[in-house]
């Protein structure tokens, strides 16, 4: 299973003192806030962390539905500029990192399908448009995965149950693990597609 989280660092919350003072306090366990006293670019590792830690939610989430989201749980050491893992119980999970100029990009798994291969996206839209953020994220994933499906955008919806996003083919759910998210001028998508020459459920 995946989750993603996106962050937009132009955004006022992510600003430096754009946070309540209170705020790593509230959603950071004690080794996290050890890794931001220590590091040199506290701002940026601040949603580093947190983008690791919604990412890792999501993925539990699909796992358990009871799972509830409270920050501290989910604790993420950084193991490298690219790589992350984060801890939630007895669970664990890998997350990718893209950290790009203006955001950051976490893509959380749980390594319960070793065979799928990852594929994700991030798309800039504009700053106070018109445009809607959760369909830009869903026209992004479409966009991008109907050339490696093999199937045609206009055939591809998105649709959700219990909040947990699915990719359709008309009626026929696409064998996909699909997560969305945005944030400020940011949306972006992460999904498994089965191994390359694997058939996709449902589908000839």
């Amino acid at each position: 299973m995946v989750g993603n989280d996106v962050i937009d660092l132009g955004d006022p919350e992510a600003r430096p003192g754009g946070c309540h003072a209170r705020f790593d306090a509230r959603v950071f366990a004690a080794v996290e806030l050890e890794q931001l006293a220590a590091s040199t670019a506290p701002v940026r590792l601040r949603w580093i962390l947190w983008a690791a830690k919604e990412a890792a939610f999501k993925v539990a989430k699909k796992d358990d539905a009871r799972t509830i989201f409270s920050p501290r749980r989910f604790v993420v050491c950084v193991t490298s500029g690219t790589q992350a893992r984060v801890a939630h119980d007895a669970r664990r999970f890998a997350v990718e990192l893209e950290i790009g100029a203006r955001y950051v990009h976490a893509i959380a798994t749980d390594g319960g399908n070793p065979g799928a291969r990852v594929v994700a996206g991030v798309e800039r839209i504009a700053w106070g448009g018109s445009t809607c953020p959760g369909s830009a994220a869903r026209t992004l994933a479409i966009r991008a995965l109907a050339p490696l499906l093999g199937i045609a955008a206009a055939e591809l919806s998105v649709a959700r149950e219990a909040r947990v996003p699915r990719l359709c083919r008309g009626s026929v759910d696409v064998a996909t693990d699909l997560s969305l998210s945005h944030h400020g001028r940011f949306v972006a998508f992460a999904c498994t597609l089965p191994e390359v020459g694997a058939q996709l459920q449902g589908l000839p």
